[in-house]
């Protein structure tokens, strides 16, 4: 019995999310905000090839897919000014899989920390791959 209970309470530990509040955007939100001409600041996680076969209009390519190392914490500071110099809304956007979503998690405390209010701060909810308007969408189709 103490076997079992141990087990799950890893299990647990180790499928959990970490308790940390963060502003999820559904894409459908997100669309009306672009379609009805509120400025935001889209931050894109990707990987800069695949940045490049698909994001959102208007993103900005950071290629900061996991936002673990100093490299990729100064790529989204490069975002910084122009997020700082306004009031608009921050949306991160990720690449997909559970390492996308970590990035994404890793981002939105990263500009926390650096003093964006969290009011400002989304993360689009399912990344990427949950982003379906095609019409708000650049593609390279080579």
């Amino acid at each position: 019995m103490k076997t079992a209970l141990a087990v799950l309470c890893m299990a647990l530990l180790f499928f959990s999310v970490p308790a940390v509040a963060q502003n999820y955007l559904e894409p459908e939100v997100l669309k009306q905000w672009l379609e009805g001409g509120r400025s935001v600041i889209l931050i894109d996680l990707q990987p800069s090839d695949a940045f490049r076969q698909r994001h959102i209009r208007g993103s900005v390519m950071t290629n900061a897919y996991s936002v673990k190392s100093v490299e990729q914490q100064d790529m989204l500071d490069t975002a910084l000014p122009a997020i700082k110099s306004s009031d608009r809304a921050v949306v991160i956007i990720h690449a997909p899989g559970k390492m996308g979503r970590i990035g994404a998690g890793n981002a939105y405390e990263h500009y926390r920390s650096r003093g964006v209010a969290e009011r400002r701060l989304f993360i689009l909810n399912g990344g990427i791959d949950n982003w379906s308007y095609e019409n708000l969408t650049e593609t390279n189709k080579e």
